[in-house]
């Protein structure tokens, strides 16, 4: 397995990390996440410092992070996820933090694997789990969509005023 660098594939590693040894299989869509396991979808990522970049609450998914330093393994409840990132005010590169948050791994202690052989189970009771919560999960889906409407809209109302000022890129 070779790391791919990069800010789209740092996390290449840990994702067929994964898929060996729970036998998931790659997604078709990154937009849904990074791995299937049972049908469901995982994000997974590789954090080589104790802090965790990008993590997309709004996805509402569990999230799996591989650290390298340690080959230490988190399986966090989506539901998890949420709440963590709900207490930020603004997220990491964006207004709202559930679009992209940064997790130091402190936060995650309960979270840890004590072996690697855990991970395929701990990964399921921890889909399981947030399953419980369905209206947080429709609640997500809702500020998803609110999100990209408001992006649209903004792309839209910017366009047309560089339009009336004259200045369109070509």
């Amino acid at each position: 397995m070779r790391d791919s660098f990069g800010i789209s594939y740092g996390g290449r590693s840990a994702e067929d990390l994964f898929i060996f040894l729970t036998g998931a299989e790659r997604v078709a869509k990154a937009a849904l996440g990074d791995a299937v396991l049972e049908g469901r979808h995982i994000e997974i990522k590789r954090a080589s410092s104790s802090t965790l970049n990008q993590v997309r609450a709004v996805k509402y998914l569990t999230l799996v992070v591989h650290h390298s330093p340690t080959n230490s393994w988190y399986v966090v409840p989506a539901h998890v996820v949420v709440l963590l990132v709900s207490r930020r005010l603004r997220g990491q590169h964006t207004e709202n933090p559930f679009e992209s948050a940064t997790i130091n791994l402190s936060r995650l202690s309960a979270y840890r694997l004590d072996d690697a052989t855990q991970l395929r189970d701990r990964t399921l009771a921890a889909i399981e789990e947030s399953d419980k919560y369905p209206e947080l999960r429709e609640l997500m889906d809702q500020v998803l969509l609110e999100s990209k409407n408001l992006a649209e809209d903004s792309i839209m109302r910017v366009r047309q005023l560089l339009k009336q000022l004259g200045l369109t890129a070509e």
